[in-house]
């Protein structure tokens, strides 16, 4: 081989290095400009990402703070709706008390502000016996001062109080009146008690309940029998055109034994029911008559009540018997709340009382 075609070969050899070089570095850079391109794009993603994220803590942030307001509102609406609103109410109530002691406060709300309520009407109720019984006093003062305080407080004097009982006397516009209540606990251990309303008012009226009060609660601590109780008292030289009706009776563990001398109203009753417990006999008077006793069941949850005319006639004793069922269900299980509910509903229903009035209540033991 000559030197000029060695010449050739090398610069053939040398053409087709300087190509491959070319192509080489052509193709690097279309890999490097596809390398640019996915980074670029990988950029584009990331920040469409970072702004996804972005819009994302925005809207939890906003929800949250949406949340926690919704939070405290509804602790808000709560508080005024159980609480606040409630209270407001009641007191309301115990300024319209203040001013008309005929209010009647509604016993509403939570548990605790109700039992706030329920304490606040008992008040109330007690206020307006007291008021009753101070313009009593103040009229009896004006009309028959001095034999009125002394015949009145004779009636409602009670040595002792006696379980199971509680009792209310009430004369119309403070004159001196011949209803009376009595109870007891013989020396047996049962229960006795009694219930009258004399015909008419004033002094006669007040010591013939005087003298019969005397006279049956002396018998009944004696055990005499009842009809036999009703006999002397027809045959005593009561004046001349006067009477009064007479409930006794003797509560024993299970039983309740009667003598009714044509007394108006007097009734049984439990939560469910009630049963009337007619006359056994006539009104007591000089006139005579003939009485009987009955006996009927008396258990642990039975409810006795006997009133005088002052608190059926205005309105009836269907009526009467709704407000004890009332009392029994809802008011706590002592006689004198009881008492005071069929009171407080009674004076609500007739706006007062136009008759006297005597009530006596008395339950299982």
């Amino acid at each position: 081989m000559s030197l000029k075609s060695l010449s050739r070969i090398i610069a053939l050899a040398t053409f087709a290095l300087i190509a491959i070089c070319i192509v080489l570095f052509i193709d690097d850079e279309q890999r490097i400009q596809l390398i640019a391109q996915d980074i670029e794009e990988v950029s584009t993603i990331v920040a469409e990402s970072m702004t996804r994220t972005r819009a994302l803590l925005r809207f939890t942030v906003v929800l949250e703070t949406a949340l926690l307001a919704a939070l405290i509102g509804f602790i808000v609406f709560g508080l005024s709706r159980r609480v606040m609103r409630p209270l407001k109410l009641l007191r309301s109530n115990l300024r319209a008390a203040a001013l008309d002691n005929l209010h009647v406060i509604p016993v509403t709300g939570p548990q605790e502000i109700a039992q706030v309520a329920n304490d606040a009407e008992h008040l109330r109720r007690s206020l307006v016996n007291q008021t009753d019984r101070a313009h009593q006093s103040i009229q009896a003062l004006h009309y028959e001062a001095p034999a009125s305080v002394a015949i009145r407080a004779s009636l409602d004097r009670q040595i002792q109080p006696v379980p199971g009982f509680a009792g209310y006397s009430r004369p119309i516009e403070g004159v001196i009146a011949g209803d009376w209540w009595w109870a007891g606990v013989r020396s047996d251990g049962k229960r006795i008690f009694a219930i009258a309303d004399v015909s008419g008012h004033g002094v006669q009226a007040g010591v013939m309940a005087i003298e019969s009060r005397s006279i049956v609660s002396t018998a009944l601590a004696s055990r005499l029998p009842l009809d036999e109780i009703a006999l002397a008292l027809a045959r005593h030289a009561w004046d001349q055109g006067m009477f009064f009706t007479l409930f006794m009776g003797v509560i024993d563990t299970d039983s309740l034994e009667y003598c009714s001398a044509g007394h108006e109203y007097a009734c049984l009753a439990d939560a469910s029911e009630q049963q009337l417990l007619p006359p056994t006999g006539p009104v007591i008077s000089n006139l005579g008559g003939h009485w009987t006793v009955a006996r009927v069941p008396f258990t642990a949850t039975s409810v006795f009540l006997a009133a005088t005319d002052g608190l059926v006639e205005p309105t009836s004793p269907a009526a009467v018997d709704r407000w004890l069922t009332e009392a029994i269900c809802t008011e706590p299980e002592t006689p004198e709340n009881w008492l005071n509910h069929l009171l407080a509903a009674s004076r609500n229903a007739t706006d007062g009382w136009p008759d006297d009035l005597t009530v006596i209540l008395a339950t299982g033991m």
